[in-house]
């Protein structure tokens, strides 16, 4: 049985979006301004509000530094007496906060966002937002701060952004799902790069779209997501930065087919179809979640290079075990190395193996989780209505 203990920091405020970004909190108000904080300067500021010992459990379990950590101080936390020693400030709350001014936060001198933010994403030095306003782009570097312009790229309405292996995509409602290369360089180059690109229309219609590894998943009027594969090329860089490129994305197609092979013994193809008694409330990455009648079921869905799109069922995680209240609408599924988030009407849980893991009862502003990241990889952010959570977490029971 998992026993597991939450370390929060806290930073009040009304606060619109976040991102851990390389060694960097990246915040938006809900003006659309741009703040940062380092995040050695966030390790700082919890030693401050608390003391040492929390100090450097915020720094284990929130900010992740055991990516640099080497393995002989996994081994001795290994240690029973020690891993009691280390956790023991966790041990008489089910969650310990750690509060943090928000004065650490640096206003960025990067113009506001225009509209209401409804999405964003930081990758490769760029920012991507989206909003009731348009689709925009910037640049972001802590080291040099200088003032950056913001890049409107579609002027109409967005609901979500993605990036990642050099393109971005973004979900225009009716004027379907766009895709653009991303342009490296710093200085004005972006802006030159960005301005000559050409924007590319993958799908006619796109409420949401969501990443599965280079691929793409398009969620449109249907309650199943079309497939958008990616062909990739390694992209080896003068700093010995190797990425895997995506050169081209291909026609959208349903998952429809390949479900049936898996749910066929639960539904028929027109409950499927209708969305009544079916329904893919999302993926993680690789992960489907997945609504047939009153059942939530997790499925892998996989696209290896010139292999067949496969989906099977994921045995290890068993929803209908795990969750008290059923999960009947999704706000988003994200990745995390130990599981996927979901952030849904009843909360915000993380799934794994071994269970479930409530963050919240309450309906969040944001959830936000970093698998791409080498770093943050089991960090969660929560945007509430009153603050920001950076939330780490530990089964003391292991």
């Amino acid at each position: 049985m998992m026993d597991i203990r939450r370390l929060v920091l806290r930073i009040p405020g009304q606060w619109e979006d976040a991102w851990l970004y390389r060694g960097n909190l990246i915040v938006w108000d809900r003006h659309g301004a741009i703040y940062y904080v380092p995040v050695d300067k966030l390790r700082a500021s919890a030693i401050h509000a608390s003391d040492r010992h929390h100090g450097v459990l915020a720094d284990h379990l929130v900010l992740r530094s055991e990516r640099k950590s080497s393995l002989e101080f996994q081994d001795v936390l290994a240690i029973p007496s020690i891993r009691r020693e280390f956790f023991s400030p966790l041990k008489a709350e089910p969650e310990v906060v750690i509060s943090i001014t928000p004065t650490v936060l640096r206003l960025a001198s990067i113009e506001p966002i225009p509209g209401n933010i409804t999405d964003t994403v930081v990758y490769g030095n760029r920012i991507f937002a989206t909003s009731d306003a348009g689709v925009y782009e910037t640049q972001f570097d802590s080291r040099y701060d200088e003032p950056s312009p913001v890049l409107q790229v579609i002027d109409a309405p967005a609901t979500a952004v993605v990036a990642g292996n050099g393109q971005f995509a973004a979900s225009l409602g009716d004027l379907g799902l766009i895709s653009r290369e991303v342009g490296f360089g710093d200085g004005d180059q972006w802006i030159r790069s960005a301005k000559n690109a050409s924007v590319e229309t993958l799908a006619p219609y796109s409420r949401n779209v969501t990443r599965s590894s280079v691929h793409l998943l398009n969620y449109g009027v249907d309650p199943i997501p079309d497939f958008i594969r990616a062909t990739t090329r390694i992209d080896r860089r003068e700093n010995g930065f190797q990425e895997s490129i995506v050169t081209k994305f291909h026609q959208p197609s349903s998952l429809l087919q390949s479900l049936r092979g898996v749910m066929s013994e639960e539904l028929t193809v027109d409950e499927m179809t209708a969305g009544d008694r079916f329904e893919v409330l999302g993926n993680a990455n690789y992960r489907l979640l997945v609504r047939f009648g009153s059942k939530v079921q997790v499925l892998n869905l996989r696209a290896f290079q010139n292999q067949p799109l496969r989906v099977n069922q994921d045995r290890r995680i068993d929803v209908g075990k795990m969750m008290t209240r059923p999960i009947r609408h999704a706000m988003s599924t994200q990745a995390l190395r130990s599981g996927f988030l979901v952030e849904h009407t009843g909360g915000v849980h993380i799934l794994n193996d071994s269970g479930v893991i409530e963050l919240t009862k309450e309906l969040v502003v944001q959830a936000r989780t970093f698998p791409n990241s080498r770093r943050y990889v089991d960090t969660v952010v929560l945007v509430r209505e009153e603050c920001l959570d950076l939330v780490g977490f530990v089964d003391l029971a292991q």
